[in-house]
């Protein structure tokens, strides 16, 4: 989990006033903060000739960590610093709409948007000036992103929308109807909600016709597990497994011992690689002399997914759900 983020230094303070100021006079951009206009600066550009767009009224949503944020009513230069809000947004709005997403968004090891994202011409730089060069109307974080990125952008004075929360699919939920609320696109959030609680409920119905109700756990070079109030706990419950973390009363991730290992006795362990890594990754867990304890040698007993399965926070944990139904089931066959 993201560590809490630190007070801006005097010096950081310092430079926040320099790049806005250079920001400002690159391209024109003003931000009007009251509760009856914001100004995005949508239509700026370095041409002098190019009128700036008519501002729309200001609206106020509250952001992940409560904070009321002015937002325009029809948001159109979103930037996306997050995976997990390129993922939505991308299944929601028209790429036009979008300034920037994360710069991990082509990258199909962590992100199920990697095709779309090719829509979107802009990337989310690794400073706060060439985000606010963007000239963005809305930006969006998350908890996990680099805290003096996200204080330079607050006090700069952009509006920018903080998720906070990733424990489990009803957070998921609930951030993408925040999201939708956000960019003026409620019907839309509701429509992706409706679809992932429809395929969840496949999975249900799917796992309840199974007479197999196996043992699972999450386990890597780590060491690290993961309990409840996670997406692994929702994904082991949709396929109709037990997680033994969360049995064992773990809460969210935590490192476990080898003796816990081989105390627990999972019928499998999950684990996840990037492609053409999965053969290497099973055998470094086979020669594991704590994995060798707890399910013994044998190779099937070791289910590998890919990596983003394990760490999406979005709509796309359906697909990562289907993905380990049928890498665990395979053998007899994805019902």
């Amino acid at each position: 989990m993201p560590q809490q983020a630190k007070a801006v230094s005097a010096s950081a303070a310092r430079r926040t006033r320099s790049l806005l100021g250079r920001a400002l006079q690159a391209s024109r951009w003003g931000l009007l903060l009251g509760a009856a206009a914001l100004a995005g600066g949508c239509a700026a550009s370095s041409s002098a000739s190019r009128p700036t767009a008519t501002l729309s009224a200001a609206r106020t949503v509250i952001d992940g960590s409560g904070r009321p944020i002015a937002v325009p009513a029809h948001p159109r230069r979103i930037v996306s610093q997050t995976v997990a809000t390129d993922e939505i947004l991308l299944a929601m709005i028209s790429p036009e709409r979008l300034a920037a997403v994360s710069s991990l968004a082509d990258d199909p090891r962590y992100s199920y948007c990697a095709d779309r994202a090719k829509l979107v011409a802009g990337r989310c730089g690794a400073n706060a000036e060439s985000i606010l060069q963007l000239q963005p109307d809305l930006i969006f974080v998350a908890s996990y992103s680099r805290a003096e990125l996200v204080e330079l952008l607050s006090a700069s004075g952009a509006p920018v929308y903080r998720f906070t929360k990733f424990g489990g699919l009803n957070d998921i939920k609930s951030n993408i109807r925040a999201l939708g609320e956000a960019v003026a696109e409620p019907a839309a959030a509701a429509d992706l909600v409706a679809d992932l609680e429809r395929r969840f409920a496949a999975l249900a119905e799917r796992a309840r016709h199974r007479r197999q109700r196996p043992r699972l756990m999450s386990f890597g070079a780590s060491r690290f597990t993961a309990g409840k109030e996670t997406t692994f706990d929702d994904l082991i419950r949709a396929i109709g497994g037990v997680n033994i973390a969360a049995e064992q009363g773990i809460v969210g991730f935590r490192q476990i011992s080898p003796e816990q290992l081989a105390q627990w006795k999972p019928d499998y362990v999950i684990t996840s690689a990037e492609s053409g890594q999965e053969d290497a990754v099973r055998q470094r867990l086979l020669d594991d002399p704590s994995v060798a304890v707890a399910i013994g040698r044998d190779p099937q007993r070791i289910v590998v997914v890919e990596s983003r399965a394990l760490t999406t926070v979005s709509q796309h944990l359906a697909d990562a759900a289907e993905h380990l139904e049928a890498r665990l089931f395979r053998s007899t066959g994805k019902p």
